[in-house]
């Protein structure tokens, strides 16, 4: 189905990938939570709206076109940051009112809270704002594009049964570990119902999500960290801030 077109509406929407408000992935690959609640702060201020799962999905399959200031948030939860989700994340979000899908690594996700990690009853929680959506990261972290079919197979099966088992509801969206995507992730995807697949910088030209996206299973994402040294540019930017490199992700 064509829309009309219309500058207002968007055509490009960025994905912005987080973990938690404390991110340390190297040494240039940080974010502080001063810095996290800045971002979604310019994000509110600048009147941005945070999609949910059924708006995205509408927008890549070119039924659906949100205003041209929007975003899709992301979290990869895989590791012990249950108090800093609790406290510092999902109250930024309910503040601003921004939808996020959470994806979680199965296999991090706990019976029982124990030395803070996320448990299953936490997500059931926080899903209970209807802000925050629940997707999947896998079960044990593979590298997809280097694993074997086998293991890609059995790992995206699995935690998508084991995420609908204990949530009680189907799992649409996939984000690959690593932000590595493998060869033609569509056909392993669509093999156990999922519907988007989420990756890093499998776009070297444009990291925004394309209005009716020709590759839904490798859907890029923006990166919002830094470190000291640079801030406030952001990292793998050419010299930009957080609030021009999403501006420019939507022209």
């Amino acid at each position: 189905m064509s829309l009309p077109d219309n500058p207002s509406l968007a055509k490009r929407i960025p994905a912005i990938e987080y973990h938690d408000s404390e991110y340390k992935g190297g040494q240039t690959v940080q974010m502080t939570t001063a810095w996290f609640l800045a971002q979604l702060e310019w994000l509110s201020e600048n009147g941005y709206h945070a999609l949910s799962n059924e708006e995205i999905l509408r927008f890549v399959q070119g039924e659906y076109q949100p205003p041209k200031r929007s975003c899709f948030l992301r979290f990869d939860v895989g590791m012990p940051i249950y108090k800093n989700l609790q406290e510092v994340v999902v109250p930024a979000l309910v503040k601003y009112s921004f939808h996020a899908t959470f994806f979680v690594l199965t296999s991090a996700i706990k019976e029982t809270s124990k030395t803070n990690y996320v448990c299953w009853s936490h997500l059931r929680e926080w899903e209970q704002t209807g802000l925050v959506e629940i997707g999947s990261h896998g079960v044990y972290h593979p590298d997809y594009r280097a694993a074997p079919t086998a293991t890609r197979v059995w790992d995206a099966r699995e935690s998508k049964r084991i995420i609908e088992t204990q949530l009680g509801h189907p799992i649409p969206f996939f984000c690959f570990p690593y932000d590595s995507v493998p060869n033609n992730p569509g056909a392993l995807l669509k093999l156990f119902g999922y519907q988007l697949g989420f990756a890093g910088n499998s776009r070297t030209k444009d990291r925004s999500i394309q209005f009716k996206d020709p590759n839904p299973f490798s859907l890029p994402c923006y990166y919002p960290y830094s470190y000291k040294a640079i801030y406030p540019l952001i990292t793998g930017t050419a010299k930009l801030t957080f609030g021009q490199m999403m501006e420019a992700a939507i022209k």
